[in-house]
């Protein structure tokens, strides 16, 4: 993957830590470099499997991760980092608030609100 440079391998597991799959990290790597790519190109640079390509590209999608170009041939580009970074904080402060607010009626007296929210 790209040389398999150290960067590139710290990005793929922190990607994780947020909640990517191994292999949806290895793809957003991927895609982060260049502003598109074919699938089966993806596939061999990320090292993924082709018979999984498509289906983890279209979950992605899904995720807002990635943006599909219809044509021939279909291309795939990644959202931007900062668009990125923004939908896994919103969706994480979102989550966060859910399970306190669930918390709290199980056991009012002892959960509060996250700071900031």
């Amino acid at each position: 993957m790209n040389g398999g440079t150290e960067m590139t391998y710290r990005l793929v597991g922190n990607l994780q830590k947020l909640g990517f799959t191994g292999n949806e990290a290895k793809i957003y790597s991927v895609l982060v470099l260049r502003k598109q790519y074919r699938a089966s190109d993806i596939a061999e640079i990320a090292r993924v499997p082709r018979s999984k390509i498509y289906r983890t590209l279209r979950g992605m999608e899904k995720k807002g991760y990635v943006r599909i170009i219809e044509g021939e041939p279909t291309l795939f580009c990644c959202v931007q980092p900062e668009e990125l970074i923004f939908k896994i904080r919103a969706d994480f402060m979102f989550y966060l608030n859910e399970t306190v607010s669930e918390l709290s009626v199980l056991s009012p007296t002892s959960v509060q609100s996250p700071r900031g929210s």
